[in-house]
């Protein structure tokens, strides 16, 4: 984005909501680093229907400390962009952060979908449209890429790990609020396990871990609280006892028994049945010799 860097009026500035709240402490952590060595990087903005106005689109954080630390000005780059490629460049910015919660990206991600999807239509979920007859017609080979393949191609991480982040996003926004400095905002297992409650429910669990006083430090402890023991569904069951299973393998330090594992199943694989009972037995053979 080579734009001139210029110097702007704070209240010349339309700050407006911004998906990622103000932390308070972190801005006074930049207020002062402002007041000893100034702004390394310049907020970026948008011209408003307003002769000598602008919107801001990245730098929440920065132009709040600049007020904090008595600035009456900011450095600020200028862009030419719609509504919702400002939205974009705002989610970006904040995406590469590393400071970033695992709820933080979660809403990020949520919102870079609703703005992707906006931008390239065709990539939306059950609107794809890849007939050959239309893209002779058009010369087009290829449509934009679906969100959860280009974000994590962006990002350099895989689909399911983008899937999984946006799917967090179904904790309600009053809930956001209240977990966003607790621990668990930043635990993907404990905002999964929240998401998969009911908006009413989750409010619950949050309350219980914020409330002062609270004993509560996980949304299984909450669950307890509420409704006596956390159901555990019967697939996330399965996937503890698989995970087990996985570990026990990975923890096997002589390869010797690995090999006598890996001799049994090879011994049985035409025969699922016999499988599953000669591990049985091994299994009880090696608890009753345990």
């Amino acid at each position: 984005m080579n734009t001139p860097v210029l110097s702007i009026p704070l209240d010349h500035i339309e700050v407006g909501e911004r998906l990622r709240a103000v932390d308070a402490d972190y801005v006074a952590l930049i207020a002062e680093t402002l007041i000893q060595r100034g702004l390394d990087t310049p907020i970026i903005v948008t011209p408003t229907q307003f002769e000598g106005m602008y919107r801001l689109v990245t730098g929440g954080h920065r132009i709040a400390a600049a007020e904090l630390a008595g600035w009456s000005e900011i450095p600020a780059k200028v862009v030419e962009v719609d509504e919702l490629q400002a939205k974009l460049i705002e989610i970006d910015e904040n995406l590469i952060r590393r400071e970033l919660s695992a709820l933080d990206r979660a809403v990020f991600l949520a919102e870079r979908k609703r703005v992707y999807e906006a931008l390239n239509p065709e990539t939306a979920h059950g609107k794809a449209k890849k007939k050959k007859d239309l893209e002779k017609s058009t010369g087009l080979s290829t449509f934009a890429e679906r969100f959860s393949k280009a974000t994590a191609a962006k990002l350099g991480v895989d689909e399911r790990t983008i899937q999984r982040a946006v799917a967090r996003a179904a904790i309600a926004p009053e809930v956001r609020a209240l977990i966003a400095t607790h621990p668990i905002a930043d635990s993907g297992a404990e905002l999964d396990q929240l998401a998969g409650q009911t908006p009413e429910r989750q409010r619950e669990i949050a309350d219980r871990l914020v409330r002062e006083g609270a004993t509560a430090r996980t949304v299984s402890a909450a669950l307890v609280e509420i409704v006596g023991r956390p159901p555990v569904s019967v697939v996330a069951e399965i996937d503890r006892q698989y995970r087990a299973i996985m570990s026990a393998w990975t923890k096997a330090s002589h390869s010797e028994a690995k090999r006598r594992f890996l001799d049994l199943l090879c011994s049985l694989r035409a025969d699922r049945k016999m499988i599953e009972k000669a591990l049985s037995r091994a299994a009880q053979d090696a608890e009753d010799a345990a």
